[in-house]
């Protein structure tokens, strides 16, 4: 089993004239508790998107359980076991939980979505890590301790 979940090696991340993160390597262990701290404009945020496939970095490589990233995008990550929540809330107020939960992966009943299985893959996530979220509720209704659940599931 790879000793590592996450390297780091050499990343760079420029934006026009900007250098956000610059030439950063570092080795996360599996089950480690990891803090990444610093002040406003560190660099926290830009080395966290390079992650989870959000950025591309300008230079250096990233490594998830050994393996090379070489595609960078969310749905990489998470097929990686990568997930991120968002300081502040990515989800769409005007749809369901459900819905919000299925974005990018939607099951579809012909051209429409499986509403139904997207209850259905809310509750299995819901039960599997112990987050109980009302499937059907809007987004926009909901309090603030079940919008973080559902961004966390």
């Amino acid at each position: 089993m790879e000793e590592y979940a996450v390297q780091f090696r050499h990343i760079s991340m420029a934006f026009s004239d900007v250098l956000a993160n610059d030439d950063i390597s570092l080795d996360i262990r599996r089950g480690e508790v990891f803090a990444l701290v610093g002040e406003n404009g560190a660099g926290k945020s830009t080395l966290m998107n390079v992650l989870y496939g959000i950025l591309t970095p300008t230079d250096g490589e990233v490594f998830i359980a050994g393996e090379r990233v070489g595609a960078f995008s969310p749905k990489n990550a998470i097929a990686r076991g990568v997930g991120m929540v968002h300081q502040h809330f990515m989800l769409v107020p005007s749809l369901s939980v459900a819905e919000n939960m299925v974005l990018g992966m939607v099951p579809r009943k012909g051209l429409f979505i499986d509403r139904a299985k997207a209850v259905a893959i809310t509750k299995e996530y819901a039960e599997k890590y112990n987050l109980h979220v009302e499937p059907e509720a809007k987004v926009a209704d909901i309090p603030v301790g079940m919008k973080q659940k559902v961004e966390i599931l």
